[in-house]
């Protein structure tokens, strides 16, 4: 009991982490979002310092990073998949140590923030005024300052330092699609104000009314609870409103996902044998479904075939053997490089007919220690790391130009998002137009085999489709595959079918599986631009200046109170 009475603090913050964690997968139970904060807070506002805790911003950093780690442990685990591509448990350890213990330092800066600035007291009411909204209107402005704080960190996590803005808060509400609708305006990440606003009225709510209980005092109006309440039905009205629009005039693009699950070490092996059957399985598949049935569009995942697009053997295969100048575009992931060999670059290629036709787009935004090693001839050590896995560097494009699909005489833009760029918004945004256009993600998740990170990326990329209104393509190796409308939903909306437009297996679930997935693709003719892909994260940033702003003037009072 004494060592509960001592340390609740501390676990307090801890399960603050596992309860957030769970709202992801692979436990996915997202209804956990509305109360995770609590025990935290409780930890932060209500808690004791020790004798050797003086610093009460020392106090509020070291439980909330607590909070912080034990998130990102259990979210980030299939980091540690990364031993099997690198033979060496202790290439996974140190992955997941090295991101959990730098992710933790957003959550610390937010239990700076929330234990000084934005601490909430219950203060009880003054007999000699009548104001019955006091207590409310403090709720409403904490609730606000600690929101603002919380999404400014989401939105400078998803930029700093190349960016990881996986898992913010709003991503736990991707089967809330009336909720998310605003993110067209808003963002993902700006639906982490609106969680931790929510969050914390709903805790203050319950915490006011048991104190209310215990003193035994007439319970006082809760004008803050129904502020919270209010907006939450603002944005399922909006939702509501948005998930019924249909495009006035639209083209169908009748498409195919090829995904043939092939492990890394089959695709890249040095038995020509395992190479030659990759090769085969990607014609077979393909040519069994172009011949059977007229298609517009058939897709391949990342870096698909072992072979770069300007090697001859592979010109010859797509035009001899998949293509063969028949009427069907073939977008694929592929390697290219340049005729000298010392640039390697990760592409989407779209053909039609013959390699003749192609347009190549070069991946702009590379991965950190995944295609490139920062420092690698300053810094060994990353050398040491990861040198094994990537003898070398790729070279990032600079193109954000969209390829071209013709279709009933209108020309669709395809908007090229490889790998991870599907989740970097700051990217997607720079190519939308004023014109059709749908986005397509190759990419290949197989480094992390069947672990959460498939459908920890595929939950984090329907986002695209909401704050864009973009229809999405993902042609994933291992999955997660899917198409995905431009309201987030993975269902065809214009046929009521029941089944999910996702590439699984229909008893286990798992998208870990070998097969192709057919769907239409409903291309808005006159789409929208939204505000989101205008402006981008205005609303996130603008919260976050808030509260610095907020945050700098509480450390210029604590001073000026200090000096007197």
């Amino acid at each position: 009991m004494r060592f509960l009475k001592l340390y609740w603090p501390e676990m307090a913050a801890i399960l603050s982490g596992v309860l957030l964690a769970l709202c992801y997968p692979h436990w996915d139970i997202g209804s956990l979002v509305w109360i995770w904060q609590a025990p935290l807070l409780t930890a932060l506002w209500f808690s004791n310092p020790r004798p050797t805790q003086k610093a009460e911003w020392k106090r509020g950093f070291y439980l909330a990073y607590l909070s912080g780690l034990s998130f990102f442990v259990l979210s980030l685990n299939w980091f540690t998949e990364i031993s099997r591509v690198a033979e060496s448990i202790w290439a996974g350890v140190l992955a997941l140590l090295s991101i959990t213990l730098y992710l933790a330092l957003y959550f610390g800066v937010f239990g700076i923030f929330a234990i000084t600035v934005g601490k909430w007291e219950i203060k009880e009411p003054d007999k000699d005024k009548k104001d019955l909204f006091e207590q409310s209107f403090n709720v409403l402005k904490i609730a606000f300052l600690n929101g603002a704080c919380w999404c400014g960190l989401e939105w400078l996590r998803g930029i700093l330092f190349t960016g990881f803005g996986w898992n913010g808060l709003g991503v736990a509400l991707k089967e809330q699609l009336l909720l998310v609708q605003f993110a067209d305006t808003i963002g993902v990440t700006g639906y982490g104000f609106i969680m931790m606003f929510s969050g914390i009225i709903l805790y203050c709510t319950f915490v006011r009314f048991g104190h209310e209980a215990k003193e035994h005092k007439r319970l006082r109006p809760h004008f803050d609870f129904a502020v919270g309440v209010s907006i939450i039905i603002g944005l399922f009205l909006y939702g509501s409103n948005r998930m019924r629009a249909m495009p006035e005039e639209s083209v169908t693009l009748r498409s195919r996902i090829m995904q043939l699950n092939i492990p890394l070490e089959e695709k890249w092996s040095e038995d020509i044998r395992l190479r030659q059957k990759v090769i085969f399985d990607y014609r077979d598949l393909t040519r069994t479904f172009t011949e059977s049935s007229p298609h517009d569009l058939v897709l391949w995942p990342e870096t698909a075939l072992p072979g770069h697009f300007a090697f001859p053997w592979v010109q010859k295969y797509f035009n001899e053997h998949v293509l063969k100048g028949e009427d069907f575009y073939l977008l694929t992931g592929l390697e290219d490089s340049t005729l000298e060999g010392d640039e390697i670059y990760n592409t989407v290629t779209l053909m039609k007919g013959s390699t003749e036709s192609y347009q190549m787009h070069r991946k702009v935004h590379l991965i950190p220690f995944g295609e490139y090693i920062p420092f690698r001839k300053v810094i060994p050590l990353f050398e040491w790391i990861a040198g094994g896995i990537i003898s070398a560097d790729f070279t990032p494009g600079e193109s954000y130009e969209t390829l071209t699909i013709e279709k009933d005489g209108h020309d669709i833009g395809v908007i090229p998002l490889i790998c991870f760029e599907d989740t970097v918004t700051r990217h997607a945004r720079k190519f939308i137009k004023a014109e059709p256009q749908i986005m397509v993600n190759v990419t290949n998740d197989g480094w992390f085999y069947d672990s959460a990170e498939p459908t920890q990326h595929f939950n984090n990329a329907i986002f695209r489709c909401i704050e864009l209104r973009r229809p999405l393509i993902r042609a994933a190796n291992t999955g997660v595959s899917a198409f995905i409308d431009d309201r987030g939903s993975v269902y065809d909306r214009t046929s009521m079918s029941p089944y999910p437009r996702i590439l699984r297996d229909e008893e286990s679930g798992s998208t870990y599986i070998r097969g192709s997935l057919p769907g239409d693709v409903l291309v808005d003719l006159n789409p929208p631009v939204t505000f989101y892909a205008r402006y981008g994260d205005v609303f996130s940033i603008a919260l976050g200046l808030i509260a610095l702003l907020a945050g700098g003037l509480g450390i210029f009072r604590s001073r000026k109170r200090s000096a007197t």
